[in-house]
């Protein structure tokens, strides 16, 4: 007998059931991409937002520069090694903040903006004694211009953003907390970075000149410094005082129409405002808050400048102003100064008449020096074949503002060994020195050998 194999009645209602089950969630649900469609991401999250909110007003900046010029050796004559760092876009017109070890020395500034585009940039200001430089490139079209917040309310433990071209890598963001608030950075020996923001965020060379940004994507900082050997530690210059030195160059950079207004930025929770200090002009009083200068709004010491800056010699502006918390409206002519726009070339290291180079180099440098042992200079470092010890420093001098102290021996100015008064004279008459702002400076200070510069302000027109 042959048997055949069949299912029972209930298994096969069961599986039937399954099938047409699965048929009919297969036709009505939405498919994968629906439910992420309908579904919120938490891809997009504040820290995505905030760099794509601000990368579009930093550039990468590059060029080559001079290495240092070993002894007996010009700038001129010296390897070239590519510099990169950072900047921020901080007005439409195409007015660049950055560091300034960033673009010293460099002969030709490129600046790259986030979409590609290509600009050769100008340094139009500087300021050594915090790091700070303001480039300018040409644009015919309006660029996109960071967002500033304000460094009077960080708090340690707040997330923080790093943008920057660390190790020529452009566009890199690294994200961390503010570590530690008011930290005095020791930079080689001689110079020193004043309340800086300490940050875990990862700064690496290549980063300097770019934001740090909070979580809201407003700029906080303009990382400056990385600590050599150590991981995880950045430092970054406080927006408030950025803005503040960028206001001052750029008031600086407009000489030929002056504003006869003092002002001041004035921080209070987390907002910020410009205060008239003193003024000679009738439509103004001291103590009424800035609100627009012409079209523009201001909300800082940078914005208020800024408006003023193409701005025509005898020109009156329309102000808003607040006035013991009244909105007015008053205005502010701006005054002829007949200063030219850049000076005149001239060559500082001239001798007068039958000057000493003694008393050149302490006119000009503001330093007196005498003639040192040369083993006591070798036992530092047997490469420099002696130097000039420094006896006395001038007040208001460049050697000052380095600082210079008694006790330090120069050994080498501007790639050049020091080791006598001939050699000095030597370098002083060099055309590299006559035209260079800041020339290098190497000093042995106690048993350890430093390298700085000294800052002469420009010579000629560059």
């Amino acid at each position: 007998m042959t048997r055949t194999l069949m299912s029972s009645p209930g298994k096969v209602d069961w599986r039937r059931r399954l099938i047409a089950l699965a048929l009919v969630a297969s036709s009505t649900s939405p498919n994968c991409a629906l439910l992420a469609d309908q579904t919120p991401s938490m891809r997009h999250s504040p820290v995505v937002r905030a760099i794509q909110t601000a990368e579009p007003a930093v550039v990468n900046i590059e060029g080559n520069k001079p290495s240092r010029p070993g002894a007996g050796a010009s700038a001129a004559d010296s390897p070239q090694v590519n510099g990169m760092g950072a900047g921020i876009i901080i007005d439409s017109r195409g007015y660049i903040l950055t560091n300034q070890h960033v673009v010293q020395d460099v002969k030709r500034i490129d600046v790259t903006l986030h979409d590609g585009t290509k600009f050769v940039g100008r340094l139009i200001a500087r300021d050594p004694n915090t790091d700070l430089a303001l480039v300018k490139v040409e644009a015919d079209y309006p660029l996109p211009v960071i967002r500033c917040g304000t460094s009077s309310d960080l708090m340690r433990g707040e997330r923080v953003i790093a943008i920057g071209n660390p190790f020529g890598y452009h566009h890199t963001v690294t994200e961390g907390i503010i570590s530690a608030l008011h930290r005095d950075i020791p930079v080689n020996g001689v110079h020193e970075y004043p309340d800086l923001i300490q940050t875990d965020a990862s700064i690496n060379p290549g980063n300097s000149g770019g934001p740090l940004l909070n979580a809201d994507g407003y700029m906080i900082g303009v990382n400056a410094a990385v600590r050599i050997g150590a991981q995880g530690i950045g430092f970054a210059i406080p927006i408030d005082r950025a803005i503040e030195v960028a206001a001052i160059m750029i008031a600086e950079y407009r000489q030929q129409a002056k504003s006869s207004v003092e002002v001041k930025t004035e921080y209070r929770d987390g907002q910020s405002w410009v205060r008239v200090l003193s003024c000679s002009s009738g439509h103004l009083q001291r103590n009424d808050i800035i609100q627009q200068v012409g079209d523009r709004v201001v909300a800082n010491r940078l914005d208020y400048e800024l408006a003023l800056i193409d701005a025509a010699s005898d020109q009156e502006l329309p102000l808003v102003v607040e006035r013991q918390g009244e909105v007015i409206a008053a205005s502010l002519k701006l005054q002829t100064t007949g200063q030219p726009t850049k000076p005149a070339a001239n060559y500082r290291f001239a001798s007068t008449g039958g000057e000493s180079i003694q008393d050149r180099v302490y006119r000009d440098l503001g330093v007196k020096l005498e003639v040192v042992d040369k083993n006591r200079v070798r036992a530092v470092d047997p490469t420099y074949r002696g130097g000039m010890l420094v006896t006395a420093v001038r007040p208001d001098s460049p050697a000052r503002k380095l600082p210079l102290q008694k006790g330090d021996i120069v050994v080498g100015l501007m790639g050049w060994q020091t080791t006598s008064w001939n050699d000095l004279a030597y370098i002083l008459n060099t055309d590299e020195m006559a035209v260079e702002p800041s020339p290098e400076l190497r000093i042995i200070r106690g048993n350890k050998l430093y390298w700085s510069r000294l800052e002469l302000g420009e010579s000629q027109v560059r």
